[in-house]
């Protein structure tokens, strides 16, 4: 089983729930519009795609989708919500399930005057919400609230055009504030049908706010309500909380399913105010409180994949553990930025092109120095010298669009006593990689290599480079021995 995760930024965490639970028996797939993504990292394959509302995303993803053999996508991100909702059908018609809500369940949840309407309606307790600056001060005037007051976008994540304003000064420069950073960051595309009803006022609450992860199965039947604690935030996410017994929220998580009918999870902030709970926001996906659920025992991403294989999920799995008290932590990891970004709906998008000049040689080695990993510079000292080797021995060939190189190969086709050509370097621009670009270096250098009367073809990879190790294995390789303490050969009969 193969699982796509969309836009999955700095997700991570996910990323590795998903690959324990597949193990060796599926892939787990990313993507997102900016290969600047942590979380590529961890994946088996990744993707860069057009954006969100790009009107080629829809196609580019079940383009990917057909091409790698996935069976489900869950995205992690709200904006990516209500397209996929809106396009569920066209997935399933090419036999994959997409794991989002019914359109209607994210409306309700992105936007989130819809959200206290549909609070208010069902008998929920919700902080008082004001679509119109107007109302809002005249609310302000009669007492029916009081400063301070929060500021932030009717459609909107995280801390972006949050504020909190403590008089009626504020409340005006904030009010224009919060609109400016809708119209300047992608909430706009959510927003700019209603622009100038873009932007709520909400009464502050004031109480020990609560993390619910709200969990239904696949027909959206109640599975249980994980409660945390929240300790503290980072910009909108929780960044340290403990797993609680509150029968009260525990009931409450419940009910929101009830009326909610969501699919998977739902992420709800709750306070409680002298011993009533309010509820804040609702977000249709996982949210960043999910992990300290998991850290207590609960595993909804081995759930969702007994759900796909049409199985019952054991109850255990939604079971935590009482009194688990998480920190997310900070790391660093090394991620690559590419020249510039392309993406190719069709492999055949792009021309092959053969370089046969010492400066073309010098310029690709300089812009693909840092794809690969030892970077081509902590190997070869000299460009010019190598290019010269290169030129006068090897073969050289890039893959382009428009003229651009997204991609190159260059190896040797002349030892005609062991019939071996020599694979020295395969590069392809993360932005575009899991495109086929790769492959069809590689079999212009087996169709080389045989009209050059070579019978095998070789090549050097590192011991814990997994990816290019199972790229190479697809196309036949295998392991002929140790090259260095820390790389080993492969070869291919022709």
């Amino acid at each position: 089983m193969n699982i796509l995760l969309t836009s999955v930024g700095r997700r991570s965490y996910l990323v590795k729930y998903f690959k324990q639970v597949l193990g060796n028996d599926g892939e787990v797939h990313v993507s997102n519009s900016s290969a600047l993504t942590p979380a590529f990292s961890y994946a088996d394959k990744s993707t860069v795609t057009p954006l969100i509302y790009d009107k080629n995303y829809i196609p580019y993803l079940l383009n990917y989708c057909k091409k790698n053999r996935i069976h489900a996508i869950i995205s992690l991100f709200d904006i990516d919500l209500p397209v996929l909702s809106e396009n569920k059908q066209l997935f399933n018609d090419i036999g994959v399930q997409v794991v989002v809500s019914d359109k209607s369940v994210i409306d309700i949840c992105n936007d989130k005057l819809e959200t206290y309407k549909f609070l208010v309606r069902n008998g929920f307790n919700a902080p008082k919400t004001y679509i119109s600056l107007k109302d809002a001060l005249n609310s302000i005037k009669i007492g029916e609230i009081k400063y301070p007051v929060i500021v932030k976008p009717r459609w909107g994540m995280g801390s972006i055009g949050v504020y909190e304003a403590e008089n009626e000064e504020e409340l005006l420069v904030l009010y224009k504030k919060a609109l400016s950073n809708i119209k300047n960051s992608y909430l706009i595309y959510e927003s700019k049908n209603k622009i100038d009803e873009s932007v709520i006022i909400q009464e502050k609450l004031a109480g020990q706010e609560y993390g619910l992860d709200v969990i239904n199965d696949l027909n959206a039947n109640y599975q249980n309500t994980i409660v945390k604690v929240k300790y503290s935030m980072r910009s909108g996410e929780t960044d340290c909380a403990e797993t609680v017994d509150n029968p009260l929220l525990k009931k409450l998580g419940a009910s929101i399913s009830n009326k909610l009918r969501h699919i998977g999870n739902l992420d709800v902030d709750v306070f409680i105010c002298k011993h009533t709970p309010y509820i804040l926001e609702m977000n249709a996906r996982f949210g960043g409180g999910y992990p300290f659920s998991h850290m207590a025992g609960v595993n909804l991403p081995r759930a969702i994949v007994h759900w796909l294989k049409g199985e019952k999920a054991p109850m255990s799995l939604f079971k935590e553990e009482i009194g688990i008290l998480s920190h997310k932590d900070i790391d660093v990891i090394s991620i690559i930025k590419p020249a510039e970004q392309f993406y190719c709906m069709d492999p055949k998008a792009f021309n092959i092109v053969r370089i046969d000049s010492k400066e073309e040689i010098v310029g690709i080695l300089n812009e693909y120095d840092l794809v690969f990993r030892p970077s081509v510079s902590s190997r070869i000292k000299d460009f010019n010298e190598y290019a010269d080797k290169l030129l006068n021995n090897a073969l050289v060939y890039a893959a382009q669009i428009n003229g651009k190189n997204i991609g190159f190969i260059a190896f040797y086709a002349n030892d005609k006593e062991s019939k071996t050509a020599f694979i020295t370097l395969l590069g392809v621009l993360p932005s575009v990689q899991n495109q086929g670009i790769g492959t069809a270096l590689l079999k212009l250098c087996f169709d080389v290599s045989q009209e050059k009367e070579m019978s095998y073809v070789k090549l050097e990879v590192r011991k814990h480079n997994d990816r290019a190790i199972n790229f190479y294995k697809k196309y036949g390789f295998q392991f002929c021995g140790e090259a260095s303490a820390d790389s080993m050969y492969m070869v291919r009969k022709l």
